[in-house]
């Protein structure tokens, strides 16, 4: 009876742990997924030309981003890095692949595959990166609150 009451009991937590809670998917909204995946390439535009007056223009004040290896920063100290003028490395060109949207409501998720060719340290070098950003849309403009960036080995 014990072994009956355990297999049971592993049965369901197993089915309540693959079920899908209702209404957790995609939005299909092709007007907001063209709106991110313009900004997207916009801000990516904005860090090839280190605009970076106009790209803050575009981060919630509580944005967060997470670096390439696991540091997180404030909306103030990724502008710092990004301006800092004796910065190693400079982005040069950012091409995308696999951009992928996703938005549910108010919020978008976009992840894409970019190549990316940097100047670093005097040397010209590319490298793949997975991007992941989450947008929300306040007063009818999107402001990206997080993001992180995660390379791709070779």
């Amino acid at each position: 009876m014990r072994k009956i009451f355990i297999i049971m009991l592993l049965l369901v937590v197993s089915a309540s742990l693959t079920a899908q809670p209702p209404g957790v998917h995609a939005d299909a909204s092709p007007t907001a997924e063209s709106e991110i995946k313009a900004l997207e390439l916009k801000l990516a535009g904005m860090i090839i030309r280190g605009d970076w007056d106009e790209y803050a223009m575009y981060l919630a004040p509580d944005y967060l981003h997470t670096r390439y290896n696991g540091q997180v920063e404030s909306k103030d100290e990724a502008l710092a890095s990004l301006r800092d003028v004796k910065r190693k490395i400079i982005v040069m060109e950012m091409e995308p692949a696999d951009l992928a949207i996703r938005i549910y409501g108010d919020t978008a998720l976009a992840n894409a595959e970019f190549t990316i060719t940097v100047r670093d340290s005097g040397q010209v070098k590319s490298r793949r990166t997975r991007l992941t950003d989450v947008f929300l849309k306040r007063d009818g403009q999107w402001c990206l609150v997080a993001g992180q960036e995660t390379p791709i080995g070779k």
